[in-house]
């Protein structure tokens, strides 16, 4: 991950939702369950979408891959 360039995300921040949303994933109509907020070096959001659990764990094992912190601020979890 390179910090000269601000759109490259270097951490993500997941949290559950309070409110109906479909998944934002291409094709899926599952209900969003979650957002990820991807932050860029200086701690600025860069994008949040709304994801199910399925793609959530597929995100999650990508984005740990990728070397992004993942903090996960789900209750219970």
């Amino acid at each position: 991950m390179s910090a000269d360039n601000p759109e490259t995300p270097a951490s993500v921040n997941i949290g559950a939702i309070s409110y109906r949303a479909r998944c934002t994933e291409a094709g899926c109509k599952n209900l969003g369950r979650l957002l990820m907020i991807y932050a860029d070096a200086g701690g600025r959001p860069i994008s949040h979408p709304v994801i199910c659990h399925k793609h959530a764990r597929m995100k999650m094992a990508r984005n740990r891959a990728a070397g992004l912190k993942v903090s996960d601020d789900r209750e219970g979890s």
